[in-house]
C-alpha cells in the first residue's frame, strides 16, 4: 500500500512539473530526431516531450537548435545610446549608432519642436528610457515577417531588457497598445492578451477619455510629416558634418 502511495505521488509530481513546463505550442520543432520548443521567449528553448496532448519541457534550457532552417527571428546583442520617447530608441549596433523603433506597439507622443505632447507620452518615454539605461543587457529580435526598416529608415525590432521583452511592459503599464501589425508578427497574441487586461483594469492610457486610442492614432497620422522633416534635418546635419570635415581635414 506505501508503494502504491508512492507511485501515486511521484505521477502527481510529474504531472505538475509537466503542467508547469507547457511549452507554446507553435514553437514545437524537430531536430536531429530531438524536438524543442519555448515558453514564448524565443531566447530561452527547452528539449521537448509530448505528455498526452501538449508538448513539455524536458530538460534545462538550451541554445536555438542549430537545424531550425525555417524562417526564423534573428537576435542581436546591442549597447543603448539615447533615448528618444516611449517606443524609439538609440542603440549602438556593430559600433554604429542606429534609431529603432519598437515593433508591433505605439506610445503617446512627447512633446518636441515639432510635435505636441500626448497624454501618457511623458511617462511612457521615461519608462522605456529608465529600463534602458538600467539595463545590463540589451537584445533586439528582427522578426522575418517584418521590414528590417520603416519608411523613415528606422530599424524595426522587438526589444529585450535583461531578456524581458519591453513591448510587453510597456502594454502592461499602460503606455502603448498593440499597433502597426503588417504581417504574422511574434509575440501580438501575447502582447494583446497583456493589452486586455490593461483595458480592464483602465491602466494608464485606457484610464482617459473612451476615445483616447482614436485621438492618437489621429495625431500620429498628423506627426508623421514632422518625423519626415525630423528625419530630413537629422541627414541633413550628418552631410554639413561630413563636408565640414572633408574641407578642414
Amino acid at each position: 500500500m506505501r508503494k502504491v502511495f508512492l507511485i501515486l505521488m511521484l505521477l502527481l509530481c510529474i504531472d505538475v512539473y509537466a503542467s508547469n513546463g507547457i511549452l507554446k505550442q507553435k514553437s514545437i520543432i524537430e531536430c536531429n530526431g530531438e524536438y524543442y520548443g519555448n515558453h514564448a521567449n524565443p531566447l530561452h528553448w527547452h528539449k521537448a516531450k509530448l505528455v498526452g496532448d501538449k508538448w513539455v519541457s524536458d530538460g534545462d534550457i538550451v541554445s536555438i537548435p542549430p537545424c531550425y532552417i525555417k524562417p526564423i527571428n534573428t537576435f542581436e546583442d546591442v549597447s543603448f545610446s539615447k533615448c528618444i520617447d516611449g517606443d524609439t530608441a538609440k542603440f549602438f549596433i556593430n559600433n554604429e549608432e542606429k534609431t529603432v523603433r519598437f515593433l508591433a506597439i505605439n506610445t503617446p507622443e512627447v512633446e518636441s519642436n515639432l510635435k505636441k505632447s500626448e497624454p501618457y507620452g511623458k511617462e511612457a518615454s521615461d519608462f522605456t528610457c529608465k529600463s534602458l539605461k538600467k539595463a545590463k543587457k540589451i537584445t533586439l529580435e528582427y522578426d522575418s515577417n517584418s521590414e528590417k526598416e520603416d519608411k523613415y529608415g528606422r530599424i524595426l525590432a522587438f526589444v529585450y531588457v535583461d531578456d524581458i521583452l519591453l513591448e510587453s511592459k510597456l502594454i502592461e503599464n499602460g503606455y502603448a497598445k498593440v499597433d502597426y501589425i503588417y504581417g504574422d508578427y511574434a509575440h501580438v497574441d501575447k502582447l494583446k492578451e497583456i493589452e486586455k487586461i490593461a483595458q480592464d483594469k483602465k491602466i494608464g492610457i485606457w484610464s482617459l477619455d473612451d476615445n483616447l486610442p482614436d485621438i492618437i492614432e489621429k495625431e500620429e497620422n498628423n506627426n508623421q510629416i514632422f518625423e519626415i522633416i525630423e528625419v530630413i534635418i537629422e541627414y541633413l546635419f550628418k552631410i554639413i558634418s561630413f563636408v565640414i570635415n572633408k574641407v578642414f581635414a
